[in-house]
């Protein structure tokens, strides 16, 4: 197992180089730089273009630029940003425990839901119930999210007024002190129950749409697997044996059945957090997804690398653990 895991972390460096080098240079090749900087206006007043030139590193070609980008890096410098004047890494680690409280809560919603509707779908094949859940899983994953939020917000928040508006927190409530930087969590540790209540109620609806398409994916998975394990022989060894259907799917189906899942979940993670930008620029939901919409609109090319190495590095890890659990459940992953 060590070998194996060993194995995945000598790549990963390559791979971050590879993605800082990509975003570094699409993103200076888009436009220039300095109309963020110092305005549209100013880019004929050549003093103030030196000037913001000399101050940004603007003034060195694109190659030197990247070299002292790759060295700031090494010591953990991102570069500032040109919109907000702050470091790069602390604005992104400010606005990141946002984005992983939704992708959190979003990823435990599909693991649940998906595995009891996917095997609630499996035992009553052919059944209304079942063509019910297909067709819920198959509008989940093919309904675009930005769409559906934007219907839900009409529905429950405009027009029934069931539902909180968008935002982490309704208007003129302070949040909890920060220890983790997620608000219902954060709210549980002040012992603030009123506060933790308001925190989850703008998390479930955002929440809930984020994890449509992973939860559709799981549901037809752990269907179809449960469906093909129930006719294995094992099953049919196990019957003769004595054990009732339902110990035999308890027992030795559902479990089976759920390893695909460690998979799917795994390479999900990362997509769940970097695809957080149409939810989050919905529902006014202050993480990564916003601040790369910010930057993009701004030009903001620091910030811009910033995101896809962030971005990088949860892709990364997450592949990585999806692998290590996947060998952990499967050890014959391990040999490969």
């Amino acid at each position: 197992m060590l070998r194996f895991v060993l194995r995945r972390l000598a790549v990963m460096p390559l791979l971050l180089l590879g993605v800082v080098t990509v975003a570094f240079v699409l993103s200076h090749a888009v436009s220039n730089p300095l109309a963020a900087i110092v305005g549209e206006r100013n880019l004929d007043n050549p003093e103030v273009v030196a000037a913001a030139e000399e101050r940004w590193g603007l003034d060195k070609s694109l190659p030197e630029q990247y070299v002292v980008y790759l060295g700031n890096l090494a010591q953990g410098d991102m570069g500032t940003s040109f919109r907000t004047k702050a470091g790069v890494s602390s604005d992104l680690s400010s606005r990141l425990p946002a984005t992983l409280e939704l992708a959190t809560f979003a990823l435990l919603l599909s693991i649940l839901l998906g595995i009891v509707l996917g095997v609630v779908a499996a035992r009553n094949r052919g059944k209304a119930v079942d063509g019910g859940i297909r067709v819920f899983a198959l509008a989940g994953s093919s309904l675009p999210v930005f769409w559906v939020g934007l219907i839900f917000l009409f529905i429950f928040y405009a027009t029934l007024g069931i539902a909180p508006g968008p935002g982490r927190l309704s208007p003129r409530v302070e949040p909890p002190p920060h220890r983790t930087g997620f608000y219902t969590l954060d709210s549980l540790l002040a012992g603030n129950l009123p506060l933790f209540e308001d925190a989850l109620r703008h998390l479930v609806m955002p929440g809930f749409i984020m994890s449509l398409a992973l939860l559709g994916t799981i549901i037809r998975i752990v269907r179809s697997q449960m469906l093909e394990e129930q006719a294995a022989d094992y099953v049919r060894t196990a019957r003769a044996k004595g054990m009732t259907m339902n110990q035999v799917w308890n027992r030795h189906v559902l479990k089976n059945s759920i390893t695909p899942v460690v998979t799917i979940v795994g390479v999900s993670i990362g997509m769940l957090i970097m695809g957080a930008v149409l939810i989050e620029t919905i529902f006014s939901w202050n993480g990564i997804g916003t601040y790369a919409v910010e930057s993009s609109r701004s030009l903001d090319f620091p910030a811009i690398t910033g995101v896809c190495l962030v971005g990088g590095i949860i892709f990364l890890v997450s592949n990585l653990l999806a692998d290590v659990a996947y060998a952990v459940v499967d050890p014959r992953v391990r040999l490969s």
